[in-house]
């Protein structure tokens, strides 16, 4: 991947910010969140590319909101989510994790309707662990060949929206950017532990910094 300066980033970067494409891009559901998070609200990450989309992203603009990501590995970001709203109720929280990490702790979706504990869970779902890409095309020089795909790919299409209503939780599936906002305000008002699960570009990969060589004898 090529290196990219400070403006050229910031060029990039607000562009996608505001793309309109189907399947949605990362960088547009971060700048719904930050466009719709109230003062006071909190927001969580989980590791790998959730927290690399969120840390470039997401914008703070109001009074007393806070980010925290990651302090733990992948799948940290759900139970931690709940854990913040016990800790903070009377304030707006939302998690961002992709599916990949939404899975290891789904059954959680049980503990927060049993205890309503009212988070807000954005499910980034591309239907894959697209931030292991990078490792398989190294591996196979550059070009995924035969099964490949199979290593990061998940073989069946789920929908967490269905899910998350079937275990007593409030559900909402977007496909379309312009309704990444209202499924965050329904989801808000709705004062129950809710899944908002965004269909997004299983192509779309984060940027990732570069120390310049100068630095590296320092």
């Amino acid at each position: 991947m090529p290196r990219m300066t400070g403006d050229r980033y910031r060029e990039e970067s607000d562009r996608m910010r505001h793309s309109d494409a189907v399947p949605i891009r990362p960088e547009r559901i971060c700048k719904e969140i930050s466009d719709w998070l109230p003062e006071g609200g909190v927001v969580l990450s989980d590791t790998g590319h959730s927290g690399l989309w969120t840390g470039q992203m997401i914008r703070l603009t109001r009074r007393d909101q806070r980010f925290l990501r990651c302090a733990g590995s992948l799948g940290w970001c759900f139970p931690a989510t709940l854990g913040a709203k016990c800790a903070l109720p009377e304030r707006p929280v939302i998690g961002f994790c992709g599916d990949g990490g939404f899975y290891y702790h789904l059954a959680e979706l049980e503990t927060a309707a049993r205890f309503n504990i009212n988070a807000i869970m954005l499910v980034n779902n591309n239907y894959a662990l697209n931030q292991e890409k990078h490792l398989l095309d190294a591996a196979y020089k550059g070009r995924q060949r035969g099964r490949a795909t199979e290593m990061w790919h998940f073989s069946h299409e789920v929908n967490f929206a269905r899910v998350a209503e079937a275990m007593g939780c409030v559900g909402i599936r977007v496909e379309r950017p312009d309704d990444i906002r209202p499924a965050l305000e329904k989801a808000l008002a709705s004062n129950s532990p809710a899944v908002v699960e965004v269909i997004s570009d299983v192509d779309a990969m984060s940027q990732r910094a570069w120390r310049p060589a100068s630095m590296h004898s320092r």
